[in-house]
């Protein structure tokens, strides 16, 4: 039993504690996330691809990316959350090393996006004040930008509707930078009034625009669903990349995942390395391995239960005895659920009888041995053979027609007959206690 619960535990811990490779993958599927998007350009006929970080894909293959930033400061790695009130005050959701950061926009064309809620959006669906990064916090983040004297506007509890970029949008306490506040290098490209949702930075590092959104509800899952927003994201990637014919990579990891390959290399060779094989224990396949340790300790221990512990051959008290036992016992209880005592009580004598004739002469004696038993037995005691004979095939035989108090009597007087057979033989294993 200590194995199967050590199985047990092992698959539950899979279950529940190797989802660290999925963390990701939920805040990319959850109401804050970008993944809504692949459907989106897809019917629009606008090559797309998510990022994997298990895919490299090649830079020369894509036309831009696009940056979700879930990290309110790219310099100072977060605090893990220990309680859930910390888990829904959360504001960095995926931590972004400032190098990697600004990697990325050196690699690629790249659409920004600001980050704007707390995981208890995540956690609770619900968009309120309360789930929303307060403007204050993300001041930081806007001159790790680039942005240094621009500030983030809100326009408060309710939807604020307009044109951008041709599409009819909504937006829920809706972010944006004031036109006053943006710097000299910064354009803006979409704007409501003095509030501009899109704009495009000539960056120092990068040799191209950067282009922002300021309010990330123009293009996540949670966003998509109001106004016309979608259209918008189309509209978006069309006036970023103009003629897409490459992909555009929409880029959910902090990692840098892209690569460059000279066009002129026809193959390259691949080499497996160790990290290979450890891929099989990343999300999904830990969790399959898990549900394997679960299914294993729950067939093990089925197993153990039925039949018992494995014995060798050679043990009297074998696995044939053990499985015969055990076939027996399973159809005694449906005898007894349906009333059939008689049968019940015949199908017992009839096995005891064979497990006193295999111990006696060996196995495989069939229908014979059983009077070859009684026949040694009168030997020694004729009226003991006499007397247990006949009770024994009286109850074999007659024991499903006979009323129960008849069959009560004649088993008293078979186990007494019983205990004295075991005596005769000295070294017979049968219980007399039945």
């Amino acid at each position: 039993m200590v194995v199967v619960a050590g199985l047990i535990l092992a698959g539950l811990a899979g279950l529940f504690l190797l989802r660290g490779g999925e963390e990701g993958g939920y805040i990319d599927r959850s109401v804050i996330g970008l993944h809504g998007l692949i459907p989106v350009y897809e019917a629009d006929n606008l090559p797309v691809r998510a990022s994997n970080r298990r895919l490299h894909p090649n830079r020369e293959d894509l036309s831009f990316r696009l940056l979700p930033l879930y990290d309110i400061d790219l310099e100072k790695p977060p605090q893990r959350p220990t309680t859930k009130d910390e888990l829904f005050h959360q504001q960095t959701q995926k931590d972004m090393e400032r190098f990697a950061f600004e990697t990325k926009l050196i690699e690629l064309p790249t659409v920004l996006v600001l980050p704007k809620w707390r995981t208890g959006f995540v956690e609770t669906g619900i968009a309120h004040e309360l789930t929303l990064i307060r403007s204050g916090n993300l001041s930081r983040l806007l001159r790790q930008i680039g942005l240094k004297d621009a500030r983030i506007n809100r326009a408060g509890p309710e939807f604020l509707r307009g044109t951008l970029f041709g599409a009819d949008v909504a937006l829920f306490q809706a972010q944006s930078l004031p036109r006053d506040t943006l710097p000299e290098h910064c354009r803006p490209e979409a704007a409501l009034g003095e509030s501009v949702f899109v704009l495009s930075c000539d960056l120092p590092e990068p040799e191209h625009a950067t282009w922002i959104v300021t309010d990330p509800d123009l293009l996540n899952n949670h966003g998509l669903g109001l106004g016309d927003n979608a259209r918008f994201a189309t509209a978006l990637a069309r006036r970023v990349g103009g003629d897409i014919t490459r992909d555009i990579y929409v880029d959910t990891s902090p990692d840098l995942l892209t690569e460059y390959e000279a066009t002129d290399v026809e193959r390259r060779d691949y080499e497996r390395t160790a990290d290979d094989f450890g891929r099989m224990f990343d999300y999904p396949f830990n969790v399959l391995w898990a549900m394997l340790a679960l299914v294993i300790a729950v067939v093990y221990w089925r197993g153990t239960r039925r039949f018992g512990p494995v014995r060798p051959l050679d043990d009297p008290g074998d696995g044939h005895g053990i499985s015969r036992e055990a076939s027996i016992a399973a159809k005694a209880r449906l005898l007894r659920l349906s009333g059939h005592d008689g049968h019940l009580v015949s199908d017992f004598v009839q096995a005891q009888l064979i497990d006193i004739t295999r111990q006696v002469f060996g196995p495989d004696q069939g229908a014979a041995g059983q009077e070859r038993l009684f026949a040694h037995l009168a030997r020694q005691d004729p009226t003991l053979a006499r007397e247990f004979e006949a009770t024994a095939r009286a109850l074999i035989s007659e024991a499903p027609s006979l009323p129960q108090a008849e069959i009560y009597r004649l088993l008293g007087t078979y186990k007494l007959l019983l205990k004295q057979v075991v005596e005769r033989y000295g070294s017979l294993r049968i219980s007399t206690n039945h």
